[in-house]
């Protein structure tokens, strides 16, 4: 349970809101944030939004927001880093007791925020709004659908069905983020990795109203990637199990062709499918050598020390 004296000062919570490529957006999320922070009871409030690199007139409509409103800090990066650098980035800029996560374009609901906070305040330190449903496209909900089973099944099993980003933590659960500086990640299965339990808050996730996502293939395949290999196992463990199976057929298919040679002469034929199997063979040595290059990649870009993120501006910092 969370207390507070009457000599202490309110509680804060931090909204933390990755911008890029919002211009269509932040008309309309900025005022319904600010109208769903003034409407949380007994509680201090900032949004900290972090523009990730956008190339649209996002910066400038932010600028003109924290002009007028001292608890909308702004955290401009340098370049496109990431959505998971970008959330980084909100969180070492934070300075709530709890951090909340809700994206710019809203199809979270802002005044679910306010129940959130309650269960904060009842002692939860990981309060997960978590979808029941998507509108979205059906392509979008099958990839979705795959990607959650995939952290569900081989890396936590706490993970809701339908995956989340929209969530609040304590400040403890923030200091364990900013300490870690885990690059090729991903934030939210992170967040969950930390062990602490979970409160649940299930919702239906609205569509997108204005603007178009720039949540392409490319970069699901890369956050699919990321997460499978940081939080999983399951790519080393499979290509051990596949290059065992290939080796005993392997060596059974070799002394069945020897034996067969040796007591009844049989002549060594099969140019095809000598051929299918050197292809094959092949085939798997160069997928999993693909693997073990993302591994050492990764291992390679943690051991360079380089900043996650660069901030060429700030504002109400």
């Amino acid at each position: 349970m969370v207390h507070f004296d009457h000599h202490s000062r309110m509680p804060k919570l931090s909204v933390i809101v990755p911008v890029y490529f919002n211009e269509a957006n932040l008309p309309t999320t900025i005022p319904e944030l600010q109208q769903t922070l003034a409407g949380i009871p007994d509680m201090d409030g900032e949004l900290v939004f972090v523009d990730d690199g956008s190339g649209d007139a996002s910066y400038a409509l932010l600028k003109d927001a924290a002009a007028t409103d001292p608890r909308i800090k702004v955290v401009r990066l340098s370049r496109n880093f990431g959505a998971h650098t970008a959330l980084l980035a909100g969180v070492d800029h934070a300075t709530g007791d709890c951090l909340a996560i809700i994206m710019a374009d809203l199809q979270d609901p802002p005044e679910l925020l306010r129940t959130m906070v309650e269960e904060w305040r009842r002692g939860s330190k990981l309060v997960i709004a978590a979808r029941e449903t998507r509108e979205d496209r059906w392509i979008d909900r099958v990839f979705a659908g795959f990607f959650w089973w995939f952290i569900r099944r081989f890396a936590l099993k706490d993970m809701p069905r339908g995956g989340f980003d929209y969530v609040l933590f304590d400040r403890a659960i923030a200091d364990i983020v900013s300490r870690t500086r885990e690059r090729n990640s991903h934030l939210m299965t992170f967040l969950l990795w930390t062990g602490f339990t979970p409160k649940i808050i299930p919702y239906v996730r609205r569509q997108r109203r204005a603007g178009t996502s720039r949540w392409t293939f490319s970069k699901k395949l890369k956050l699919f990637i990321d997460s499978a290999i940081a939080f999983s196992f399951v790519p080393v463990r499979a290509m051990s199990a596949v290059g065992l199976v290939t080796a005993v057929v392997g060596f059974v298919a070799a002394v069945v062709v020897v034996v067969d040679r040796i007591l009844r002469g049989t002549p060594v034929q099969g140019w095809t499918s000598l051929m299918v199997v050197v292809l094959l063979v092949g085939g798997l040595q160069m997928l999993m050598m693909g693997v073990i290059g993302e591994y050492l990649w990764r291992t390679y870009d943690e051991s360079r020390k380089r900043p996650s993120y660069v901030v060429s501006d700030t504002l109400n910092l």
